[in-house]
């Protein structure tokens, strides 16, 4: 139930946004308004409020507004409250309203998310400890070494590693670069010329323990959320990137000696919680696909939030990042290179934006911001029967210098709706697919 009231609330929201952006220009330019649905006939409910009839209908996956004169057969260049009365700038802006909407929708509420807070690893509001250093990297250059605790840059106190990463992402290339580090109880200066890339420290991250996967093997021993793993077996684990490599090796040496690779050897792991360390039997999943042992859990998130000036940036950094790969990925399904298996329809959307409902406010804020982004760029697609089709062919009619013929409109528009039902029953059939069926490899 929550999955189907927060998809019917968030695309119910985005459809109303949509529908409101084209209203809104129509009644600003004066063409008159016959109706205002949510969703696809059958009507459900309506009420008609002036001149204009609301509409609730059945089909929830869109919805229209419809306005006089934009039916070819009620077309009347000479009545000013006709749509086809109206000058080619004036049905651009009722066209291009609707997509705006959603592109403004995007635009409010990505930036709302980075204030609200963002998940982010744990480990970036932990002691900064590095607990590698790649070589040939500036980090190995200045002598930094795994265990080092780094205290200060160029002056400015690092009191966790989202500290470090803000004071070296705003280094200029061949900047001075002064670190103070702590290492085996002494205090160690180290100073060197800062370039461009990364400096080549891996940070420590506490092995806590995050979320746990349904059916998962750490769920069933016991362990939960926010937990420490200490020791698997008599193997210290500091790290959390230790924890995968150490349970594949304890299990390689059991099938070696074996012979069985179907049988999970249980382990003995030490976990830490509240201070106080007591010891659980896991007996790892196997995945055949991987051929890795799983115990199903995460890492530690926690909300990091942004100030207002700092939100929006990201957030608009964040959306322009996801047009480009929108347009990266249609060129790709263009010529042949991506996959429509990646396309989602409505069923795909709504079981996530259902699983984004379960996980918080600012999950279902997030998707919706990125739904209505992408909604706002596929009606603007140049396809018949949508905003963009319309805008496409006023941009002919404006080369041509005079209307197009009604006939060749009505096939465009025919050709237009064929293919978007075609398009909507390919996903669909492949929401069932990828949600309640396994495909075979």
């Amino acid at each position: 139930m929550t999955t189907v009231f927060a998809f019917l609330l968030v695309l119910g929201f985005l459809i109303f946004i949509h529908e409101m952006g084209h209203y809104l220009a129509a009644r600003h330019v004066g063409v008159r308004v016959e109706s205002f649905s949510i969703g696809f006939p059958p009507k459900l409910i309506g009420k008609q409020i002036g001149e204009t009839e609301y509409r609730l209908s059945w089909i929830p996956v869109g919805g229209y507004v419809q306005l006089f004169g934009q039916n070819m057969h009620d077309e009347d260049p000479d009545d000013p409250r006709n749509y086809a009365a109206k000058s080619i700038f004036q049905r651009l802006y009722i066209l291009v309203a609707g997509p705006a909407m959603n592109l403004l929708v995007a635009l409010l509420f990505m930036p709302l998310v980075y204030w609200m807070g963002v998940d982010s690893p744990g480990y970036l509001f932990s002691t900064p400890v590095v607990h590698q250093v790649a070589p040939a990297t500036l980090a190995a250059e200045l002598g930094v070494q795994p265990g080092d605790e780094i205290l200060s840059i160029n002056g400015q106190e690092t009191s966790d590693w989202r500290t470090v990463s803000e004071l070296t992402s705003a280094l200029s290339p061949d900047a001075p670069l002064t670190l103070e580090l702590y290492r085996n109880g002494a205090f160690l200066p180290v100073t060197g010329v800062y370039r461009t890339g990364e400096i080549g420290w891996v940070p420590r991250i506490p092995p806590i323990v995050g979320t746990l996967l349904e059916n998962s093997a750490a769920r069933a021993s016991g362990i939960v959320p926010g937990d420490r793993i200490i020791r698997i077996n008599d193997q210290l684990i500091q790290d959390w990137n230790e924890i995968s490599p150490t349970v594949q090796a304890l299990q390689q040496q059991h099938r070696d000696s074996t012979r069985n690779d179907a049988v999970s050897q249980p382990l003995r792991v030490e976990v830490e919680r509240d201070s106080e360390p007591f010891w659980v039997d896991i007996t790892p999943n196997f995945d055949p696909e991987s051929g890795r042992y799983l115990l199903g859990m995460t890492l530690e998130m926690k909300k990091l939030s942004f100030s207002f000036g700092e939100a929006v940036q990201r957030g608009v950094g964040r959306l322009l990042y996801l047009v480009g790969a929108t347009f990266s990925f249609l060129g790709q399904v263009i010529s042949g290179q991506g996959s429509m298996d990646d396309v989602g329809g409505p069923l795909r959307i709504g079981k996530v934006i259902g699983e984004a409902a379960e996980s918080g406010w600012t999950d279902l804020f997030f998707l919706t911001a990125i739904i209505s982004l992408q909604l706002g760029i596929f009606n603007l697609l140049p396809i018949p029967a949508l905003d963009g089709g319309h805008i496409l062919l006023l941009f002919f009619e404006k080369l041509k210098g005079s209307p197009l013929s009604a006939v060749l409109r009505e096939r465009t528009q025919m050709v237009g709706f064929s293919v978007l039902l075609a398009l909507m029953l390919f996903v669909t059939y492949n929401d069932l697919l990828q949600l309640f069926f396994k495909l075979p490899q």
